[in-house]
């Protein structure tokens, strides 16, 4: 790997989040020398915690879940409206989700599960440079004959690889100068971010446990939609781990700054919910982040490959952002994917743009593509329907509230006035063209 001149490997990811490492693992476990840069102090080290599907993690190590450092399982989801002083949840799960593979949902903190995630990969056989910043592609070549042969740290080192994989995230500066350098083509239409605010609420394990009516490392998934998110494109969510609760939302960029409101006024906001309060009542923060998710979708995914490169994960725009909200397991299904790609061409000694064009080839066929296609266009209709998180949720909930309200009314005239609200103000005609476009949400 090393001589007088220069380092020389096989293949370099940028990036140690999922999609990098399991690109890194799925090289090094083939015998490619594997070089990550990671530019936090440790994988992981830039995250908090979350979701994480398990299905393509399962592949490459079958049961991780015995031995990853898992928080709880998610064993309960819902779905709950939030309106003023008002709430209306659809809760549900099952008893199989409970027992391995626990519906493959499970609960993390993803400065621990990454870290672990990255130790099975130096398992592998991969070099992990930590605390190490990637500053850009080194070429060799002019014109149409110009390839990637390698990376440019912080400091002017350069490593050279005969291949790259670009898993820098979602402010993927590398990835971008990459594009403009080896002109490949941008999505159809623009990648649109949103930001991602998320607190770490300490908690004991018996208060939540009883708090959310859970078994021992049973968990509960919840995502919250309506008032305290109104007049943004986002909603929240909240998931126990074992002795602290990740309480946090998501909303797109460009509405947060329409709409004039700091990611701080609308955690605040959300927080102050008495439903959201009383979850979170007595609880003592302990960690704050915020970060970018590219959520365009599979109309602003652009090429993925270049000579001598491949773009994976979040820096490829590979997130999910429907109701199922998925992003980590797409991550890694396109770090496997380039992974795969990678050990291809290296048998092969051919890293032309067009023998990596087998890593597109091979996405299309992963659940990860059918699903941004499948739900591709919602971007666009939660920005031409925003009454569909907003103003729809909280008429349904004012509905159900007025049925059940007791007054010396009789209940046929109860019911009358109660459908009566519900119509006044809402929008008839753009009410059915937009229940109609719902369909694209789930």
């Amino acid at each position: 790997m090393i001589n007088d001149e220069k380092v020389k490997v096989d293949a370099m990811v940028i990036g140690g989040g999922p999609a990098g490492l399991s690109a890194a693992y799925t090289m090094a476990s083939a015998g490619l020398e594997t070089i990550v840069i990671e530019r936090g102090e440790y994988a992981g080290a830039k995250n908090v915690g979350g979701l994480l599907y398990g299905t393509v993690l399962n592949r490459m190590i079958p049961n991780f879940f015995e031995k990853a450092p898992i928080e709880r399982c998610v064993a309960r989801r819902e779905l709950i409206f939030l309106g003023v002083g008002e709430h209306m949840r659809l809760s549900f799960g099952a008893e199989e989700w409970t027992r391995p593979p626990f519906n493959n949902t499970f609960i993390v903190h993803r400065s621990q599960f990454d870290r672990w995630f990255a130790q099975q990969v130096e398992g592998a056989g991969a070099t992990l440079l930590e605390g190490t910043v990637a500053e850009s592609l080194v070429y060799d070549g002019g014109g149409d004959e110009r390839r990637v042969v390698g990376v440019r740290v912080r400091g002017g080192e350069e490593f050279f690889a005969d291949i790259v994989i670009l898993a820098d995230g979602a402010n993927a500066l590398v990835t971008e100068q990459a594009r403009k350098d080896l002109n490949l083509r941008s999505g159809r239409v623009k990648q649109d971010y949103a930001v991602g605010v998320k607190e770490i609420i300490a908690l004991p394990r018996g208060r939540i446990e009883d708090r959310f009516n859970l078994e021992s490392n049973e968990g509960a998934a919840l995502d919250f939609f309506g008032v305290p998110f109104e007049g943004i494109i986002g909603g929240g969510f909240l998931y126990t781990a074992r002795e602290s609760l990740h309480l946090g939302f998501a909303a797109r960029i460009e509405t947060l700054a329409r709409a004039r409101l700091s990611p701080y006024e609308v955690m605040e906001r959300f927080k102050a919910h008495p439903v959201v309060r009383s979850y979170i009542a007595s609880g003592e923060l302990l960690e704050y982040s915020a970060h970018m998710i590219p959520e365009g979708g599979y109309n602003a995914v652009g090429e993925l490959t270049g000579p001598g490169v491949i773009i994976a994960g979040d820096a490829a725009g590979f997130v999910n952002m429907s109701l199922y909200k998925e992003g980590t397991n797409h991550a890694m299904e396109s770090g496997r994917a380039a992974g795969e790609t990678a050990i291809e061409a290296k048998r092969a000694g051919n890293f032309s743009r067009d023998a990596l064009t087998a890593y597109e080839t091979r996405i299309r066929k992963t659940v990860a593509w059918k699903d941004l296609r499948r739900f591709r266009r919602v971007p666009e209709v939660l920005e031409n329907c925003p009454n569909l998180l907003s103003l729809y949720p909280r008429k349904v909930n004012r509905l159900l509230i007025d049925f059940f309200t007791v007054t010396e009314a009789s209940k046929q005239e109860n019911q009358r006035q109660a459908i009566r609200s519900f119509l006044r103000g809402l929008p008839k005609f753009r009410f059915v063209r937009d229940i109609i476009r719902a369909r694209h949400l789930a």
